[in-house]
């Protein structure tokens, strides 16, 4: 679907216009003819407005879905409430006739009319389901390669299921897969499909509003997650403004929160200024620093390395437990040194020493299903930690030795004439050194 009407709901535009603006600019890239339509009020509200009267709720919910059905349209919304909204009522409406119709009655004093027959989409369903990662992905200007992004879908892009079925409403995860189509790595979570809290605040419950964004965050920070992705304004208010106000009181909070939108524009290639990331309450700087960083750290592994290989060995690790060094030695565990590689640890790595265990027995490669193995990237490890003097004694005097005699050993003579063996022909020592000696002049 790419010609619909946008619905923004009321706390984008008021409150949060950079997710606007970031959602308008993927729009854009993505080739979306938006349609804004007049008229439209709050989708409303669900714990404000039902509960003080269940049909006002349904009545205005349908009016608004009006205006888009008047004009042949479907609608996406950048809002799980909305969202949530409107699935509510279409769903509640489809199921009870007498409902459509007392709104219906309602909707004819201004010339209106609900049939129910246009498509409710949320931005991120329409990204998953309607683009694909795949498009997504191929959009991307700059990735966000060895960046730890977690995902908060939030309760009501999700549930209740009868109502909306566009993901497992208790373990999705397509959000996640646009997210990895931008080349980050999820990070998974216990907290994951917890509540943000945020509609405690509406009913003056401020306190246990803060404990649902202080229960979360602990979980992210221990996870060292680099930022939290979500998909609702009323999860971002949560995550992003009540994240300020417990890091006011001195809590020990920071991770930087950002609308898929805005994550997306930046791997678009636009900057933080044109999108305002500057307005959010908690720095998204760290982030954009970090990620700076790993895209030198990923040119830097360039160099050397296959770095799409190393990024499928790193999340397979099917041959974790399989390398022969490890069974003997536990301090050994190439798949850490794997993923270290992938931390930006290069140099870490080359003095560590740890990587000169590898035998190059390519076990692993045998074993691996993509015949891959980890023995080539330790093989290049060594070359790389040789060429920066991080080699082990033993390894440069041998060569040295090899270097000059054109053999790591000498025979002992007196053991193979014991043996009634002939002496060996003369060494090609000689003119092996001159071949190898790149200062030699004649």
């Amino acid at each position: 679907m790419k010609d619909f009407a946008v619905f923004w709901g009321c706390t984008i535009p008021a409150r949060f216009p950079f997710i606007e603006k970031a959602t308008r600019l993927v729009f854009d890239d993505l080739g979306a003819n938006v349609r804004e339509l007049p008229g439209h009020t709050c989708c409303p509200e669900g714990v404000l407005v039902k509960s003080n009267d269940e049909g006002a709720f349904y009545t205005t919910a349908a009016r608004n879905l009006a205006l888009i059905e008047r004009e042949g349209l479907g609608v996406v919304t950048p809002c799980n409430g909305c969202y949530s909204t409107f699935k509510e009522t279409w769903s509640h409406l489809e199921q009870d006739w007498r409902a459509k119709d007392a709104v219906n009655e309602r909707l004819a004093r201004d010339g209106m009319h609900y049939d129910g027959h246009l498509k409710i989409t949320h931005f991120a369903e329409w990204l998953a389901d309607d683009i694909g990662a795949g498009v997504v992905a191929s959009k991307v200007k700059s990735n966000f390669w060895g960046m730890r992004i977690a995902v908060h879908y939030g309760c009501h892009l999700l549930r209740p299921s009868p109502a909306v079925h566009w993901d497992d409403p208790l373990a999705p995860t397509k959000v996640e897969g646009i997210v990895a189509a931008l080349g980050a790595r999820v990070v998974d979570y216990t907290t994951k499909m917890q509540c943000c809290g945020n509609a405690l605040d509406r009913v003056g419950e401020r306190e246990g509003s803060l404990a649902f964004t202080r229960s979360k965050l602990a979980d992210l920070m221990a996870n060292e997650v680099d930022a939290l992705v979500v998909v609702c304004p009323s999860c971002f208010l949560q995550f992003d403004v009540n994240q300020a106000a417990l890091r006011r009181n001195n809590e020990d909070l920071n991770i930087p929160v950002l609308y898929l939108s805005e994550l997306i524009a930046l791997g678009y290639g636009h900057t933080p200024e044109e999108i305002g990331l500057d307005m959010h309450r908690v720095s998204v700087q760290p982030f954009l620093d970090k990620w700076a960083a790993r895209k030198a750290d990923r040119a830097q592994l360039a160099k050397s390395f296959d770095v799409a290989l190393l990024a499928k060995c790193e999340s397979c690790q099917a041959c974790k437990d399989d390398c022969p060094v490890c069974k003997v030695d536990p301090a050994f565990q190439p798949t850490e040194i794997i993923s270290a590689l992938m931390r930006g640890e290069l140099e870490q790595v080359l003095a560590d020493g740890q990587l000169w265990k590898c035998l190059e027995c390519y076990t692993c490669q045998e074993m691996c299903h993509s015949r891959i193995g980890m023995a080539d990237t330790f093989r290049a490890l060594k070359e790389l930690a040789i060429a920066e003097g991080k080699g082990p004694d033993a390894v440069t005097s041998a060569y040295e030795t090899f270097r000059k005699t054109g053999a790591l050993g000498s025979p002992k003579e007196g053991a193979r004439k014991k043996l009634g063996l002939e002496p060996l022909p003369a060494s090609g020592g000689d003119s092996l050194s001159k071949i190898l000696d790149d200062d030699w002049q004649e």
